[in-house]
C-alpha cells in the first residue's frame, strides 16, 4: 500500500513536470516581431529608393535625404562613406 502512494505522486509530479515543460514551449513560440529602426531601417528604405529610380515615391524622401547628405572632402571619400552608410541594411 505504501508502494501505491509514492507511485500517485511520482505521477502526479511527472504530470506537473510535462505541463511546465509544455506552458515554456508554447511561451517560447510566440516571438516578437523584428522591425528596423534608425539609420538601419534607412539604409535598407534607400537601397529600396534608390533601386525604384527616379520614380521613387514620396516616402523615399527621408531614406534618400539622409543618403544625398552624406558628404565629404573629395568624391570618392563620399563614395565610401555613402556605401558604408548602405551597408548597414543587415542582408539576411
Amino acid at each position: 500500500m505504501n508502494w501505491l502512494k509514492r507511485r500517485d505522486w511520482i505521477v502526479v509530479l511527472v504530470g506537473l513536470g510535462l505541463l511546465v515543460r509544455v506552458y515554456d514551449a508554447s511561451a517560447q513560440t510566440a516571438q516578437k516581431p523584428y522591425f528596423l529602426e534608425g539609420d538601419t531601417r534607412l539604409a535598407c528604405e534607400c537601397l529600396l529608393c534608390l533601386a525604384a529610380g527616379p520614380q521613387a515615391p514620396k516616402e523615399c524622401q527621408a531614406a534618400l535625404t539622409k543618403y544625398y547628405m552624406i558628404q565629404a572632402g573629395s568624391p570618392f571619400k563620399t563614395m565610401v562613406m555613402r556605401r558604408n552608410f548602405l551597408q548597414l541594411c543587415p542582408k539576411q
